[in-house]
């Protein structure tokens, strides 16, 4: 059955998680409703945070049992999972420590424990640690004299991608957490086919604190976490990360002390005032803060519509979504001799695993190029992935404006 933007699942789930005005008139959903609106929120992390809002009365809508049975079970596996991480987290910042590398942990490492009600409402997929530019190589292979291990392949060696790269390859713990040592806490400029905001990393790891008595970890201090927050959704992704930075940003603001103005001033002088604004933008369109955002230039509705679609969309269309957006993006600027050309960069492989490690081959590039024209294939024919690509080409425009 056809349905608007209003009632597709992605825009229920967003309906579900805002505040109570936007949950009010929100129907009763079918079966069918419920289990595709579970499966976008289990893509995106969401099930924990669901879970802990419906316990606390901040969800209103009546979830047929055996959902929240499968709620909860997310719920109470999250709660171990971020135990464990934090463990790692813990012994890693130490072992590095010892060697004379200081680390600052990133996003989900400091804003489970420190910003949400809950640390299981806010999954943590990998741990993030941000080092000197000049020690990151020293600290990946410190890891790896330590067990750590790089379990696929990368489609450049680790010494490589210092100077060009945000990071270096995955590592795994002994434990099974996966750690991702980080020279920059954004892509640089040379690493991206779009421009991005000036690097601020001196500046997070000169001003990282402590959190708490027994954390023995760094973390950058508010106002950097809220830039870093805003600068990852919108310019590093273009909002495909997901739903979960909506209360990433709100939890932050309601547990710290952050100075509005000078956030806005940084995004200014930072050159990301356009993402700061969407973000903004798109967290007061859903979510009750607790304080006054003034953003301070005019951000289209269309343009928050876009961001909406771009946060719920199918995992399984979002690699195809950035090449078709890119591709879009790029003749508009360079023309279609332009477009080509970056198809052809691609083409060449250039995200390929084409490096192996110990447990893996490297994957050729008629592999690589065979599997990706399969699942690019098998794709172009779903509307929504024309719509998406659309959808983030036009926010691509707004946050590079033509000068």
């Amino acid at each position: 059955m056809s349905r608007t933007r209003q009632e597709m699942p992605g825009h229920i789930l967003l309906r579900l998680l805002g505040h109570e005005g936007h949950q009010k008139h929100l129907s009763e959903l079918s079966e069918d409703e419920w289990a595709e609106v579970l499966r976008i929120a289990d893509q995106h992390r969401l099930l924990p945070l669901m879970h802990a809002r419906l316990e606390r009365g901040e969800m209103i809508a009546v979830v047929p049992q055996q959902h929240r049975d499968m709620i909860r079970a997310a719920h109470r596996t999250s709660a171990l999972e971020v135990l464990a991480h934090r463990a790692e987290l813990f012994s890693t910042t130490e072992m590095l420590r010892a060697q004379g590398i200081e680390s600052v942990a990133l996003k989900g490492s400091w804003l489970a424990w420190y910003a949400y009600p809950e640390a299981a409402e806010r999954p943590v997929r990998d741990v993030d640690l941000l080092v000197r530019e000049d020690q990151a190589l020293a600290a990946f292979r410190h890891l790896q004299d330590h067990g750590f291990i790089q379990r696929e392949g990368s489609a450049q060696r680790p010494e490589a991608m210092i100077g060009s790269a945000k990071h270096l390859p995955p590592l795994t713990s002994p434990m099974g957490v996966e750690f991702e040592i980080h020279m920059h806490a954004w892509e640089p400029a040379i690493g991206t086919a779009w421009p991005m905001p000036a690097l601020q990393d001196s500046l997070i790891l000169k001003k990282a604190k402590a959190a708490a008595p027994g954390d023995p970890c760094r973390y950058p201090d508010a106002q950097h976490m809220l830039m870093h927050l805003v600068i990852h959704a919108a310019y590093s992704h273009r909002f495909d990360v997901g739903p979960l930075v909506l209360f990433d940003i709100k939890y932050l603001l309601e547990r710290n002390d952050v100075s509005m103005a000078n956030f806005w001033r940084d995004a200014e002088q930072g050159g990301w005032l356009e993402g700061a604004a969407l973000t903004m933008a798109l967290v007061e369109r859903w979510i009750k803060t607790g304080m006054q955002l003034h953003i301070p230039i005019p951000v289209a509705p269309e343009l928050v519509d876009d961001c909406e679609a771009l946060l719920v969309q199918d995992l399984a269309i979002k690699e195809d979504t950035g090449l078709l957006a890119e591709l879009s993006e790029t003749r508009e600027k360079s023309g279609a001799l332009g477009a080509a050309r970056q198809l052809w960069q691609r083409a060449k492989g250039k995200q390929r695993a084409s490096h192996g490690v110990p447990e893996s081959s490297p994957e050729g590039w008629a592999s690589w190029f065979g599997r990706r024209s399969r699942a690019l294939a098998a794709n172009l024919g779903r509307r929504d992935l024309h719509e998406t690509a659309q959808r983030k080409a036009r926010i691509g425009q707004w946050l590079s404006p033509s000068p």
